[in-house]
This record gives C-alpha cells, sequence and structure tokens, in this order.
C-alpha cells in the first residue's frame, strides 16, 4: 500500500508543479489564480445517499480549511465548488461539464465511479484530472487513464480479496451472492466467478439489487432457497445492503454475511441496530473507527477525527465519523502532494 500510495504521490506532484509553481504556464492552467485554487465535487448530496455526499464534502471544506489557515498552498486558498448529482447519472456529467467548462476548476474530486463511468472520457478529452472516485467498476480504472487517479479499490478487486478469505477458513462450500444493479456490482460478480474457480467454494445463486430498493425480500427468497452457508453483498450502497442483512436474519436463514465496502463500516452498524450482527463480517480497504474503537487508529487517523469533529459537531461526532477520516486523509494526500 505504501508503494501504491508513493507512486499516487508522484503523479499527483506532476500535477501540482504544473498548477502550483510561478511562471508563464501559472495563466494556462485551469482553476489556478493569483489568490486561489478551484477544486469541484459532485456527489449525491440529496435523496438515499444525499448522507454520503454531504459528509464527504463536509470533509472535504474541513481539510481545506486547515491548509487555507495556514495560508494554503503557495498563497492559495482552495476553494470547493459543489454540485447536487443525486443518483442521476446524466446530471452528474452534466455537472462535471459545468465544473469543467464553466466554472474551470483546476481539478475534481471524488464522485461515485459508478454512475459517472461515462464522464471520463471528457476529463480526458479536457485534461483534467479527477482523483479518487469511490466503488470505482474495474473497467474504468484498468488498463490505467492519464488523468484517473484511484485510490479505492475496484468493486472486482475487493471481492477477490473477500473470496480468498473465505476460500481460507475452509468451512464454506456454498456462496450466494446479493449485488447492486450496477457497473460495480456486475463486475464485481464477474471478480467472485473467477475467485473462486477451481476451489472447493460454490457460487449457488446471484440476485441482484436495485440501489434505490425498498425491500429485499425477493432476493434473500430465492438464495435462501439454495442454502448457502456464505452471502457475499456487493457493489451497492447502504440502503439495501441494510435491508438484505435484515431480510436474512428475520427469515433465519443460517449463514454467515460478509460486505464489501464501501458498506461495511460503522454506518451499516447504526442501520441495523437492533438486528443480530452474528456471523456478519466486513470488509474494508484500510483501518477504520468503529463506534467506541480505537484499536486500529493511527496518530494521522486520530488527528483527522478530532479535525471533523471540531470543525463540524452536529455532522460528526464519535460515533459518527467512520470512512469519512480516509476521505479527508485522501484529500490531505492531494494538498500535500
Amino acid at each position: 500500500m505504501k508503494k501504491v500510495l508513493s507512486i499516487i504521490m508522484v503523479f499527483l506532484f506532476a500535477f501540482s508543479v504544473v498548477g502550483f509553481t510561478a511562471g508563464e504556464k501559472e495563466a494556462e492552467t485551469p482553476g489556478v489564480t493569483e489568490d486561489s485554487i478551484l477544486v469541484g465535487y459532485t456527489m449525491p448530496m440529496s435523496g438515499p445517499l444525499g448522507y454520503i455526499g454531504g459528509q464527504v464534502a463536509k470533509a472535504t471544506e474541513a481539510v481545506f480549511d486547515k491548509y487555507n489557515k495556514q495560508g494554503g498552498i503557495y498563497g492559495r486558498k482552495l476553494k470547493l465548488i459543489t454540485y447536487d448529482s443525486g443518483l442521476d447519472a446524466g446530471q452528474a456529467l452534466a455537472n462535471y461539464r459545468k465544473l469543467i467548462l464553466e466554472d474551470k476548476v483546476f481539478c475534481v474530486l471524488f464522485g461515485f465511479g459508478t454512475f459517472v463511468r461515462p464522464a471520463y472520457s471528457f476529463f480526458e478529452e479536457q485534461k483534467v484530472p479527477w482523483l479518487f472516485p469511490m466503488a470505482p467498476p474495474y473497467d474504468m480504472v484498468f488498463p490505467a487513464h492519464k488523468y484517473l487517479f484511484s485510490l479505492f479499490p475496484t468493486t472486482a478487486t475487493q471481492v477477490k480479496v473477500m473470496a480468498k478469505w473465505t476460500i481460507a477458513q475452509k468451512k464454506y462450500k456454498r456462496l450466494a451472492c446479493i449485488y447492486g444493479d450496477s457497473a460495480s456490482g456486475k463486475t464485481g460478480l464477474d471478480g467472485l466467478k473467477e475467485a473462486i474457480a477451481g476451489s472447493d467454494v460454490k457460487l449457488v445463486d446471484a440476485e441482484a439489487i436495485p440501489l434505490n430498493a425498498t425491500s429485499a425480500a425477493v432476493q434473500v427468497a430465492k438464495i435462501s432457497q439454495a442454502k448457502p452457508d456464505m452471502v457475499m453483498i456487493i457493489g451497492m450502497v447502504h440502503g439495501p445492503a441494510a435491508l438484505s442483512v435484515k431480510e436474512i436474519k428475520k427469515i433465519g436463514l443460517n449463514t454467515d454475511v460478509m460486505l464489501a465496502m464501501p458498506i461495511s463500516g460503522s454506518t451499516i452498524l447504526r442501520m441495523l441496530k437492533g438486528t443480530d450482527t452474528e456471523g456478519l463480517y466486513g470488509s474494508w480497504w484500510g483501518a477504520i473507527q468503529y463506534p467506541n474503537s480505537k484499536s486500529t487508529e493511527t496518530k494521522q487517523m486520530k488527528a483527522m477525527r478530532e479535525l471533523l469533529i471540531k470543525y463540524d459537531p452536529k455532522m460528526y461526532n464519535e460515533n459518527n465519523v467512520g470512512g469519512n477520516v480516509e476521505h479527508a486523509l485522501s484529500v490531505e494526500l492531494f494538498i500535500e502532494a
């Protein structure tokens, strides 16, 4: 991981040199003026995923505020321009066009890869860096693209690690999968099939669920007929994931459950309050704070957690910060590069 981060930092440094050094080329760099650096952001900030987009935006603003109070980057203050995309890929693309063509931002942070995958060709055409899209589909990240920088593993990559762990336990033989009806979910399912090929673990059923689902009863009823001993829930958002777990517990299906990120953090535990979580596993790309547990917290994570809570105590508290620390640290990586 350290090697990967180092490579990313080298790439980001190349962009920062273009944008932040003084000289004749300064005027040619979109989003960089004598006193500011414009950064774009569009995520779902309303609707069922609004809490994610809102929290990540606030975490980004908190980090920008920290560095702006220190004088910014070479005297330039960081400014975040945000637009709400909801769960509408068309709106997300329109927002990206506005950020790049009208607001003329230096770069764009985050975004949901599944919803905005078609936008990448526009970034390439305009030569604008896109940093850290979340849960990107495998074919969005590979082969590598010049203006796309991903810190978060693809769903397919996550699922392969999850499958490797499942196989290594030697107690699971019948695997079922509930996957998001999205590019991330479908490529994740392909990765799962590839990972278990030739092993003692067999995929006995796989059911898609809409990202805006209000019930998981149909999907869980179907997988229950296959009598799985492990159910993987992948390539989706918190809402349908929580519905799936609750339905599995409700009907008494005798199986363990494993969640892929980004649905495996503290948010899902709050959504499952009152639900039996015995046999529930989660995967994550790095250390994460769960409520009342700081055992995996580094000093950098602790400092960022405290910064977020201080910046907006109404949005963040000791039991509601989780993955936002990692998003904020990603922003800090961009700035420090």
